[in-house]
């Protein structure tokens, strides 16, 4: 009996842990160009890029633009994901006009 619980115990923290990605929805963490730990996001969910558009609009400078095709991480098809560092990360709650 002892032996059955710990089995059904070991069973639901192994699931939990293989699924718990899954059910929160997360994004793949990465590494920014910069070396820093960053999230795989949409640009939408990036305040520095947001920030970097806001400033140059479609007059980026060259080095910028290499930064961000640098940090890509997801091919092409899925749309423009790229690596955020975490603290520029915005929650997809926070910005939902961009869906």
């Amino acid at each position: 009996m002892r032996h059955t619980f710990r089995l059904i115990l070991l069973c639901c923290c192994c699931c939990l842990i293989i699924l718990l990605p899954t059910l929160c929805h997360t994004q793949p963490s990465c590494q920014t160009p910069d070396k820093n730990v960053g999230q795989c996001v949409h640009f939408s969910h990036c305040r520095f890029v947001l920030s970097q558009y806001a400033m140059y609009k479609e007059h980026m400078p060259p080095a910028i633009m290499r930064f961000l095709q640098r940090a890509r991480c997801r091919p092409k098809v899925d749309g423009y994901h790229l690596c955020c560092e975490l603290k520029d990360v915005i929650p997809a709650s926070a910005n939902s006009k961009f869906k």
